[in-house]
């Protein structure tokens, strides 16, 4: 049965549980859950842009950031062509992934075609470049000569998404129509095994979150910076998404109850959540639990390079993470107890506190 609490009755917190583990029942909720995720964002996005400047701006900026759409690609097209980027991302960055590792599992034909020229292209962008924290444990950077080597640590990534990202619309051609969709679908239902389906929904998790950073970039590039961050507040903020994405988690793992507990347990397999950041979850008692963001990929991108949007994408955090505690119960409370800047690459990203508040 599809959302079952199948742990929640009396199994007590795994906080190490992983998504490999889940019956696969639930892997293929969260795959599909998350697959009409992007749809629900991208229509999200379209009616803020429309209603803030009007719906030929808003068809633009989607035309641009899907030139698919112009063919009259479907929704499922679209996300699959989004899927199939981030196969290719994750082949030559795999520390992408988050909840998977690319050797767990074969990672399906349809979705891995011959891209010799596209890892050309990685390669020579330099996202190849690892994460901030090195395997030797030491410092990437100290004092001033660090921050140097951050920011073009930070502006190489930036500089090389955009850079791949724009290569693939330009190559797209029918690419998405040409995958038989329901055939992969079944197979997602009735085949791929529990590993398997853990890579899909990781990969999924990174395509659904993709999405808004094509709309971010087209209304930066029209509008400017400060356009860009008002509307992202209202779509994740205002309506509702980053709500919406605690939802899949919560729906998918059968969570009914309105603590603490329930509410970590969500955030496990919210795929806005740890399906892009490296996240460690301590449940100290049912009503009072600590979460911890090791990485950040807006961290990872922005640190020392573009400050304003870092501080943006920190303010977003800053605004949903409170509401997302109070979507289960409005009397648990949530304050940060740490948040960027670093000391230095080996410090955490973000540390957050929710709690029951007193009843008496």
């Amino acid at each position: 049965m599809v959302g079952q609490s199948w742990f929640v009755m009396g199994e007590p917190f795994n906080s190490n549980l992983k998504a490999h583990d889940l019956p696969r029942d639930t892997l293929v909720d969260l795959w599909r859950r998350t697959m009409h995720a992007h749809k629900k964002l991208c229509d999200t996005w379209f009616s803020a842009v429309a209603d803030k400047y009007g719906q030929d701006v808003a068809h633009a900026v989607a035309a641009e950031g899907w030139p698919l759409k112009r063919g009259g690609a479907t929704p499922r097209e679209l996300f699959f062509d989004d899927l199939r980027f981030i196969v290719a991302a994750t082949d030559l960055k795999p520390d992408m992934l988050t909840v998977a590792d690319r050797d767990q599992a074969e990672t399906p034909e349809e979705l891995s075609g011959d891209r010799s020229w596209f890892q050309w292209l990685v390669s020579s962008s330099q996202l190849v470049s690892g994460r901030a924290k090195p395997k030797s444990g030491q410092p990437t950077w100290v004092g001033s000569p660090g921050r140097a080597r951050g920011f073009a640590r930070g502006k190489g990534i930036e500089l090389g998404f955009m850079v791949l990202l724009k290569a693939w619309q330009a190559s797209q051609g029918t690419h998405a129509s040409q995958i038989d969709i329901e055939s992969f679908e079944h197979k997602v239902s009735n085949d791929y095994d529990s590993k398997t389906l853990a890579l899909l929904w990781n990969y999924a998790a990174l395509a659904y979150m993709l999405a808004t950073d094509r709309w971010y970039t087209g209304i930066r590039k029209r509008y400017g910076d400060e356009a860009a961050q008002e509307l992202e507040k209202d779509v994740w903020i205002d309506r509702g998404a980053a709500e919406h994405d605690l939802s899949i988690g919560q729906q998918a793992m059968g969570i009914t109850c309105n603590s603490v507990e329930s509410l970590l347990r969500s955030f496990q397999f919210a795929p806005g959540e740890v399906g892009i950041l490296d996240v460690e979850f301590d449940l100290i008692d049912e009503n009072h639990g600590i979460m911890t963001h090791h990485a950040c990929p807006a961290l990872d991108r922005f640190e020392h390079f573009d400050e304003v949007r870092l501080r943006h994408c920190c303010d977003i955090c800053i605004a949903g993470m409170p509401m997302s505690g109070e979507m289960l119960n409005r009397k648990i409370e949530c304050k940060p107890l740490k948040l960027p800047p670093r000391a230095d690459a080996n410090d955490i990203a973000c540390k957050w506190e929710y709690k029951l508040r007193d009843q008496s």
